[in-house]
């Protein structure tokens, strides 16, 4: 029975805990009385036993995230993937999301059909019909206060004490909309008993990409108390977890892990890759000053001088947001004619595509002293098995493409980006099938194995 909102529960949660693993003690008895039946049994018998084992073994989530399709952000595909693949492996998973309601945000609709097939359940949130809760939205400078999303708290909180939340082994949170965190972490002050697992993703009051003095301040006063609250925490990096480690020490620690953005196979064209008249090397996302082509443009003339037979061979295409002044610089005006070519924003599934059909793909990383975040395209980068070639500074990215074992260079290396190219180059010319990369390492990143580390926390917190 759901409680109204009122005054917090008096129960220990200690007491609550203990109440909750003695009850899946239990039930983990009855599971392995179970499976010692279906042991026993003929192979034969035991076809016919598999169903009751699985009735016993299946869960029940709720999937709580304003990302969500057709909201268009970064984090939205990464939260769909994971979670559809565990619908695929038997778990009912509900979803409780936003309504695209604010104009600050874009519409991506291409995910829809994946999200037709996999969630049966979704319940969209809309912000109150009130003068406060328009003049939030319309406005941009109170829009973002302390997030886009910061208008849906009254209203995702009062949904959830009106749902049936004793039906969840878990609520599973993602981030990058903070602002769900103090929404969760009010729901436990009532429903203590209530396991919640979130996803922060990137750093949250120690992110360097916050400039908004509000939103930090918010944000610092908000931090401890969700990770008090949460029962886990998941990151997409170990800089990301280490940076709060520092601040909340090894008892943060322990209720933390590191899970990397995966890639589904799913999503990616059905079809044989497109052939190019040219070698196409392209750059799926968004430019901006710190992560900027130039090197890469600069890496180009430098080693068309010493390759001239590369001068017609070659097409750079960067798919995405890219500010004008970057393509009319020196070294980009200096690329023969037709070489680079950009394409305005598409669709995710179109971003895809994009990927599937090239022959090299780019990432073009932030030129910083130490990259904290992993950005979601390089799993799909790694998805479509096409050869990576990195421009990247120490940190998160690198990281995985010292593990994938492709061609990288830093930003700054001009001549290391040159060799790179002209390596990930040949080497598609030649028409090899030797790998490119290591494929075990690659295959790690596939949602089918990701979802197992989303299994491992569950178990962890006592729900599977």
């Amino acid at each position: 029975m759901n409680r109204k909102p009122g005054r917090p529960r008096t129960a220990s949660t200690k007491a609550i805990k203990d109440i909750r693993r003695a009850t899946r003690k239990q039930y983990s008895a009855e599971i392995d009385g179970v499976r010692d039946v279906t042991r026993k049994m003929s192979d034969e018998n035991s076809v016919l036993a598999r169903p009751l084992e699985e009735k016993f073994l299946k869960k029940r989530i709720l999937l709580f995230s304003y990302a969500f399709p057709p909201i268009q952000t970064q984090m939205t595909p990464v939260v769909v993937k994971p979670m559809a693949a565990l619908v695929r492996q038997g778990y009912h998973v509900n979803v409780l999301c936003a309504d695209p309601f604010s104009v600050y945000i874009g519409r991506d609709e291409s995910l829809l059909p994946y999200v037709e097939q996999n969630f049966k359940n979704v319940i969209r949130l809309q912000p109150h019909n009130n003068l406060i809760s328009k003049l939030r939205i319309q406005l941009k400078v109170l829009s973002a206060l302390p997030d886009l999303m910061g208008v849906l708290h009254n209203q995702a909180f009062n949904t959830l004490m009106q749902m049936d939340l004793d039906q969840y082994d878990a609520i599973i949170t993602w981030s990058p909309f903070h602002s769900i965190n103090s929404v969760m972490q009010k729901l436990k002050q009532y429903r203590p008993e209530i396991c919640w697992i979130a996803q922060f993703s990137d750093p949250w009051a120690d992110n360097p990409l916050v400039k908004r003095w509000f939103t930090r301040f918010w944000s610092n006063w908000q931090e401890p108390k969700a990770i008090a609250a949460a029962d886990f925490i998941i990151h997409s990096s170990k800089y990301s977890r280490d940076l709060m480690t520092k601040k909340y020490g090894a008892q943060f620690y322990a209720k933390t892990d590191v899970i990397p953005h995966p890639y589904d196979d799913a999503i990616f064209p059905q079809r044989p890759k497109a052939t190019n008249k040219r070698i196409t090397l392209r750059y799926v996302g968004v430019l901006f000053a710190q992560r900027s082509p130039e090197s890469l443009f600069r890496a180009l003339n430098k080693l068309l001088i010493r390759r001239p037979d590369l001068r017609d061979a070659l097409h750079i295409e960067l798919v995405g947001r890219v500010p004008s002044d970057m393509l009319e610089t020196e070294a980009a005006c200096s690329l023969p004619d037709g070489m680079v070519t950009s394409v305005s924003n598409v669709s995710y599934v179109e971003s895809l595509e994009k990927m599937y059909d090239s022959d090299i793909l780019l990432l073009i990383e932030a030129n910083v002293k130490q990259n904290l975040f992993v950005p979601s395209k390089l799993s799909d980068y790694m998805g479509t098995g096409r050869p990576i070639v990195g421009l990247a500074p120490p940190g998160a990215s690198k990281d995985i493409l010292d593990s994938l074992a492709c061609w990288q260079a830093h930003p700054n290396d001009i001549e290391g980006i040159a060799s790179a190219i002209e390596e990930a180059v040949d080497y598609v010319a030649s028409g090899t099938s030797e790998p490119w990369c290591n494929e075990e390492f690659r295959m790690s990143y596939s949602v089918d194995q990701v979802v197992e580390r989303f299994k491992s926390i569950l178990h962890k917190v006592d729900v599977a």
